[in-house]
C-alpha cells in the first residue's frame, strides 16, 4: 500500500515540529495514519533536541533529527542548558542524505521553513500563508475545511485535526481514496490520541525503589497565567491523600525549584514528596508510574496521555477543545472556569480569575471520579 501525491508515490516522509514538548507528543496519530495505509513507509521526525528526544524509541519513527536548542523565547535560558543535538548545517546534510520525498512541516517558523526549502525536499506541506508560503509547494490551513471534510476530521478533534487536516493532498494508491476519505473511512469510529511507548521503571529516577502508587502532582506551566495558584496546590495535595489513599509527589520543572518549595508540605500539614527537577527521560519514567495526574495545561499534560496515564488537567488562558481534546479517549478530564474572556492565550493577565477561580474542591472531585472509573472500569 502507498501514499501518492500529485500522482507520485511517497516512499519517505519527514514529519517536522521543532517544539514544544505537547505539541510534538500531539503530531504522533500523523505517523500512525501514514504508516497505517503503508506499513513499508520510511518515516523520519525533525524537532529541537530539547523536546524531540521524546520520541526516541518510538515504534514509527525510523529516523529521528534532533537539532541544536537556539531561540530567545522567554524560556531560553533554562533550555541553554541543553547544547545536544545537531547544528543546522550538519541536520541539513542529514535531511539531504535522508533523500525524503514530502516534509509536513508543522511549526513553519523561519528556522524549519529554510532548512526544509534548503534540504532539497520535493514536495513541502505546512500551513502558512505568509512571505513563508514560497517556501513550500502546497499550504494547507484549518479555514480550508468545512461542510463534510471538517465531518471527516472529527475523529481528531481539536489541535489533531489540525495536523492531520495538512496531510489533505495525498491520496491512497490502493483504495484510490483522497487522504481524508481514508482517516474517515478506517478511523471515523474513534477518536484518536497522541501514543508514547511507555519507558522502563523508575530505576536511576529520584522514586527508585519506590513500591507503592502514587499521585503526581505538576503545578509548572511555561506561561504564568496557565499556573493554579500554590496556596490550591496545598489544599488538594492533603485532600487527595486523604480521599484515595495514596501517597502525593511533586513534580518541579528544572529551574524552578525555589518557586515550588511552597509544596513541601499540604494544607493540612501532610508532608509531600517533593521531587528534584530531573532531565526529560527521567521525567518520563517518573510520569509513566504515577497512578494519576493532576497538572495544568502543558508539555507534561500532553505526554501523560501519550503514556495512558489518568490525567485531570486544568485549563486557564487556553482552550481545552484545541489544546485537550482527549475526555472521548481514555481516563481524561478537563476543567476549567470558562470567564467570559476566555479563551484569551495572554501568557500574563493582570485580571488573573480563570485559574484562581478553580476550586480544590472542584478538583479533588474530578480526581476521585477518575480515580474511581480506573479502579471500576466496568462500572
Amino acid at each position: 500500500m502507498t501514499w501518492s501525491l500529485e500522482g507520485r508515490p511517497l516512499r519517505s516522509v519527514l514529519i517536522s515540529r521543532l517544539r514544544y514538548l505537547g505539541d510534538v507528543v500531539m503530531t504522533t496519530p500523523l505517523m500512525q495514519v501514514l504508516r497505517h495505509g503503508d506499513t513499508s513507509l520510511r518515516l523520519g521526525y525533525l524537532a529541537e533536541h530539547s523536546h524531540g528526544r521524546i520520541l526516541k524509541g518510538h515504534p514509527q519513527v525510523d529516523r529521528l533529527h534532533l537539532l541544536q536548542t537556539n531561540r530567545r523565547s522567554a524560556d531560553a535560558k533554562r533550555r541553554a542548558r541543553d547544547a545536544a543535538g545537531t547544528g543546522y548545517l550538519a541536520t541539513l546534510r542529514q535531511l539531504r542524505a535522508a533523500d525524503y520525498d514530502l516534509a509536513v512541516d508543522l511549526f513553519f517558523n523561519p528556522r524549519s521553513s529554510w532548512l526544509l526549502r534548503l534540504a532539497g525536499i520535493p514536495h513541502r506541506i505546512a500551513g502558512t500563508l505568509g512571505s513563508r508560503r514560497h517556501l513550500f509547494t502546497h499550504t494547507v490551513r484549518p479555514s480550508d475545511f468545512s461542510g463534510e471534510d471538517s465531518r471527516r476530521l472529527a475523529c481528531a478533534p481539536g489541535g489533531l485535526g489540525e495536523h492531520l487536516g495538512r496531510l489533505a493532498p495525498l491520496r491512497h494508491m490502493e483504495s484510490g481514496l483522497p487522504f481524508l476519505h481514508y482517516l474517515q473511512e478506517h478511523f471515523g469510529s474513534q477518536v484518536l490520541k497522541p501514543y508514547l511507548p511507555r519507558p522502563g521503571g523508575l530505576e536511576g529516577t529520584p522514586l527508585d525503589g519506590h513500591p507503592d502508587p502514587y499521585i503526581l502532582l505538576a503545578p509548572g506551566a511555561t506561561w504564568p497565567s496557565k499556573e493554579w495558584p500554590l496556596q490550591r496546590w496545598r489544599e488538594l495535595a492533603g485532600s487527595l491523600k486523604e480521599a484515595l489513599g495514596l501517597g502525593v509527589c511533586v513534580l518541579q520543572p528544572p529551574g524552578r525549584e525555589e518557586d515550588f518549595s511552597f509544596l513541601a508540605r499540604a494544607a493540612d500539614g501532610t508532608e509531600l514528596r517533593l521531587l528534584p527537577a530531573m532531565d526529560l527521560p527521567a521525567a518520563v519514567r517518573v510520569l509513566a508510574g504515577a497512578a494519576l495526574l493532576v497538572t495544568v495545561d502543558g508539555g507534561i499534560m500532553h505526554v501523560a496521555v501519550g503514556l495512558g496515564v489518568p490525567t485531570v488537567a486544568l485549563f486557564g488562558p487556553t482552550d481545552p477543545a484545541l489544546w485537550f481534546p482527549y475526555e472521548n479517549a481514555g481516563p481524561y478530564r478537563v476543567l476549567a472556569t470558562r470567564p467570559d474572556c476566555a479563551p484569551c492565550s495572554r501568557h500574563t493577565c493582570d485580571a488573573f480569575i480563570c485559574l484562581p477561580d478553580l476550586e480544590s474542591g472542584t478538583v479533588l472531585t474530578a480526581a476521585r471520579e477518575l480515580w474511581a472509573r480506573k479502579e471500576n472500569p466496568l462500572s
